[in-house]
C-alpha cells in the first residue's frame, strides 16, 4: 500500500507538466501591471488628459498677458470724382482711382477685473494637479483590475490541478473496480458508475481549461496585447498581508485617489464661485497701436496722404444692470460648489464602509481558510481509507465516490478563500491608495 502511495504522490508532483510539452512564458503579477501601466489604453487616455490639463495651465489663458494683433486692409476705388474748392477751382473726373492702405500693431491688455485673472490662474493650476489626481486614480484602478484578473487564472489554475488530481483518484477507482469485477468479486454497476465519474470530471477538467484561457485573455486585453499571447502564471495564492484598520483609515483620507479627486474638485468649484463674483466689478482695459496710413487719390486737390503714429488709450467698463443676470451665474456656482462638497462626503462615508466591510470579510476568510485547510487534509485521508477499503472489498464503490466528491469541494472551496483573500487585499490596497 505504501508503494502505490508513493507511486500517486510522484503522479501528483508531476502534474505541471502534463498540461503542456513546452512551457510558456512565465508573467509575474509585477511585470503584467507594469506592461498594463505602459500600454492600457485606459492609462493612456486619462494621461492624455492630464497633458491636456497642463498645457493650458497658462497665464494667457487666464488673460493675465496682453494680445498683439498685426493689422492690415488696403481699398481700392474707381468711381466719378467732381470736386469744387473755396478758390474757385473745380476738379472733375470719369473713372478716377482711390486706393487706401493702412497696417498697424494693435494691444490689447486687461489691467484690472477685479483680480478674476488670478482667481482663473489659480483654477487652472487646481485643474493640472486635479488632471494628476485623475491619472493616479486610473492607475491604482487599471492596476488592481490587473491583479484581480491575474489572481483569478491563478485560482482557474488551481481548479485544474484539483480536477486533475480527482481524475487520477476516479482512474484508480476505475482500476480496482475493473480488477474486482474481473475476479468476480463485484457487480459491473461498480465499474459502469466508476467509469461515468471519470467522464465527467475530464469534461469538468475541460470546462475549467476553458475558463482558464477566457480569464487569460482578458488579462492579455488589459495589457494591451493579442488575446492569444502565451504566458504562464505564478501559481501561489499564499497570503501574508495584515491589515491595520487604524493605519488604512490615515491612508485612506490622505492617499485614496477618488478622494483626492472629488477634494480637488471642491476646491476647483469654490474657485469658480469666487471667479463669478469678480464679474460686478470695473474692468479696465489698456490699449496701445502703432498705425501707418496711405492714401492716392487719382483726381483732386489731395493727390497723395501719409500719415503714421502711435497712439495710447484705456477703456473702463462698469457693470450697471445686467438683468439679474451676473446674479444668477454666481447663484449657480454656489449650488454647484455644495454639490461638490456633498459628493466629497458623500464618497468619504462610501469609502469608509466599504473599507470596514473588506476588513470584515478578510477576517472571517482568514479563518473560513484554516477551517478549509483542515477539511482537505481530511477529506484526503478519509479517501485514501475508503479506496484502500474498497480494494479489500470492505465496502462499496458508492462510499469512494462520495469521499472523492468530498475532496473536489474541499480544494474548490480552499482555492476560492485563497482567492477572496487577495482579492480583498488587493481592495484593501486600493482604498488606502497603496497600489
Amino acid at each position: 500500500m505504501k508503494k502505490r502511495h508513493l507511486l500517486f504522490l510522484s503522479f501528483l508532483l508531476c502534474l505541471p507538466y502534463l498540461y503542456s510539452q513546452t512551457p510558456n512564458p512565465l508573467l509575474t503579477p509585477d511585470e503584467a501591471v507594469r506592461i498594463a501601466l505602459e500600454n492600457n489604453y485606459d492609462i493612456r487616455l486619462s494621461r492624455a488628459d492630464a497633458e491636456i490639463a497642463k498645457l493650458n495651465n497658462i497665464k494667457a489663458n487666464a488673460g493675465m498677458l496682453p494680445t498683439v494683433n498685426f493689422v492690415a486692409n488696403e481699398t481700392f476705388t474707381l468711381s466719378s470724382f467732381q470736386q469744387k474748392l473755396a478758390n474757385g477751382n473745380e476738379f472733375s473726373a470719369l473713372g478716377a482711382p482711390f486706393n487706401s492702405a493702412n497696417a498697424g500693431v494693435q494691444l490689447n491688455w486687461t489691467l484690472f477685473d477685479g483680480k478674476r485673472m488670478y482667481i482663473a490662474k489659480k483654477r487652472l493650476e487646481e485643474l493640472e494637479a486635479l488632471g494628476q489626481l485623475d491619472l493616479q486614480n486610473q492607475v491604482q484602478q487599471t492596476t488592481a483590475l490587473v491583479l484581480q484578473t491575474y489572481y483569478e487564472i491563478v485560482r482557474s489554475r488551481l481548479n485544474e490541478r484539483a480536477s486533475a488530481e480527482v481524475i487520477a483518484l476516479n482512474e484508480e477507482r476505475l482500476r480496482i473496480a475493473d480488477a474486482r469485477l474481473a475476479a468476480g468479486f463485484a457487480a459491473q454497476t461498480d465499474a459502469l458508475q466508476a467509469r461515468i465519474d471519470l467522464n465527467q470530471r475530464r469534461a469538468d477538467l475541460l470546462n475549467q481549461q476553458t475558463a482558464t484561457d477566457a480569464a487569460k485573455r482578458t488579462l492579455n486585453r488589459l495589457l494591451v496585447r493579442p488575446p492569444e499571447t502565451p504566458f504562464d502564471v505564478d501559481e501561489n495564492l499564499v497570503n501574508t498581508y495584515t491589515p491595520d484598520r487604524n493605519a488604512l483609515l490615515e491612508r485612506l483620507s490622505t492617499q485614496n485617489p477618488s478622494l483626492l479627486s472629488l477634494r480637488k474638485n471642491a476646491e476647483v468649484a469654490a474657485l469658480i464661485v469666487d471667479e463669478n463674483r469678480t464679474l460686478h466689478k470695473p474692468r479696465i482695459t489698456g490699449l496701445g497701436q502703432f498705425n501707418a496710413v496711405r492714401s492716392d487719390n487719382g483726381s483732386g486737390f489731395l493727390l497723395n496722404n501719409t500719415q503714421a503714429g502711435l497712439s495710447v488709450g484705456a477703456g473702463l467698463v462698469i457693470p450697471l444692470y445686467t438683468g439679474g443676470n451676473l446674479k444668477r451665474q454666481v447663484e449657480v456656482a454656489q449650488v454647484q460648489a455644495q454639490q461638490a462638497n456633498l459628493l466629497l462626503e458623500a464618497q468619504r462615508i462610501s469609502i469608509e464602509t466599504e473599507l470596514d466591510n473588506q476588513l470584515a470579510f478578510f477576517r472571517v476568510n482568514q479563518q473560513v481558510l484554516a477551517l478549509e485547510e483542515e477539511n482537505v487534509k481530511n477529506a484526503r485521508e478519509s479517501l485514501n481509507v475508503s479506496t484502500e477499503r474498497f480494494r479489500l472489498g470492505q465496502t462499496n464503490a458508492l462510499e469512494v465516490q462520495t469521499a472523492q466528491n468530498t475532496l473536489e469541494q474541499a480544494l474548490t472551496r480552499r482555492n476560492l478563500v485563497q482567492y477572496n483573500l487577495k482579492a480583498t487585499e488587493i481592495q484593501l490596497r486600493l482604498l488606502a491608495g497603496e497600489l
